[in-house]
């Protein structure tokens, strides 16, 4: 039994960043003998396990063919048999195909630490095709890493996952669980890359223009790549909540009319309260052209006691809402 630590850990290590998560392969063991170490196996589809202190997971080196399409028709071979190459052939670039032995040993059979040197993202064999989410993936280290190019083989790969139309058969959960991460950096790369590729179907539909990205914001990002594309830009991608409210809020003060009549804009603000007042000013600061008109009329309205009005004057509250409205509307147009 031999325990080698792998992928993203080992890349950072050789780029000079400090790795996030650490990964273990471990050679030449068992389900069964691991489990009588002490490890927890949590893997469904293949034996991963969490070692007992740390935590950190360790799964048997394995070799895997696939025998349909999308990314759960896998048969897998995970015998004691299987070696370290064997187990780093099948993942998906050069940089993340390197492991450390237990005395920080680099054991790279792909020359993963040459392409960090040249700043090339390379896949390491034809196992590359058999997950299509991996041309997504390679987007988000563009995203990560925008000073790395690809190379020619890499190109090829994701044209033909493109041509496969295998980005069908994904889920909208593992889509987005790439896209997220394309937000935390550049994420005009990452649609470079999914524009180039034409990697736009089905997720990334209507995607033809990529504007200047002039925040640090992942929802606001989402919002200025949504609005330079007609707000039609990954309409089949189940965003979550957050990003969903922010889109709207976006889109609404977007198509705010300065110029509307008193009718107008009363429907226009009459959805504003307290709940919402936060999200609304957090937003309007990137509208600078009327932020000046709508943060005071959304806070006044927001902020008033309309049971009381309403009781003192014997009207329906939703009447007094819309002449207060009206009232705090003339005040500041």
């Amino acid at each position: 039994m031999k325990i080698f630590k792998v992928g993203g850990a080992v890349r950072d290590a050789q780029m000079g960043l400090r790795p996030k998560d650490t990964d273990w392969v471990v050679v030449g063991s068992s389900p069964e003998e691991m489990i009588k170490k002490g490890f927890k196996q949590v893997g469904k589809d293949f034996p991963v396990f969490l070692h007992p202190n740390t935590n950190e997971e360790y799964a048997l080196a394995r070799k895997d063919r696939k025998t349909g399409v999308g990314h759960k028709d896998f048969q897998f071979n995970f015998s004691p048999n299987v070696t370290l190459e064997e187990d780093l052939e099948r993942r998906d670039l050069t940089i993340n195909s390197m492991a450390l032995d237990e005395n920080g040993n680099l054991i790279d059979p792909f020359n993963g630490a040459k392409d960090i040197e040249n700043k090339c993202f390379r896949p390491v064999s034809q196992a590359f095709f058999e997950d299509p989410l991996r041309a997504l993936r390679v987007a988000r280290f563009k995203a990560q890493f925008p000073e790395f190019f690809l190379h020619e083989s890499m190109e090829q790969a994701l044209f033909k996952i493109s041509a496969s139309n295998e980005l069908l058969n994904l889920s909208s959960e593992r889509v987005w669980g790439e896209v997220v991460k394309g937000l935390e950096h550049d994420f005009h790369q990452f649609l470079q890359i999914i524009r180039n590729y034409n990697l736009h179907e089905p997720w990334f539909n209507k995607l033809s223009e990529i504007p200047d990205i002039n925040s640090d914001i992942a929802e606001i990002k989402w919002c200025q790549v949504s609005q330079a594309n007609e707000f039609e830009f990954a309409m089949s991608l189940d965003i979550p909540k957050s990003y969903s409210k922010q889109l709207s809020l976006w889109k609404k003060f977007f198509n705010y009319d300065k110029s509307g009549d008193a009718s107008y804009k009363v429907k226009f603000f009459e959805d504003f309260s307290k709940n919402n007042l936060p999200d609304a000013i957090f937003t309007l600061q990137f509208f600078k052209d009327i932020n000046l008109e709508c943060i005071p009329i959304i806070k006044e309205y927001a902020n008033l006691n309309f049971g009381a009005l309403s009781s003192n004057k014997k009207q329906d509250v939703k009447s007094v809402k819309e002449q207060e409205l009206k009232k705090i509307i003339e005040k500041y147009v």
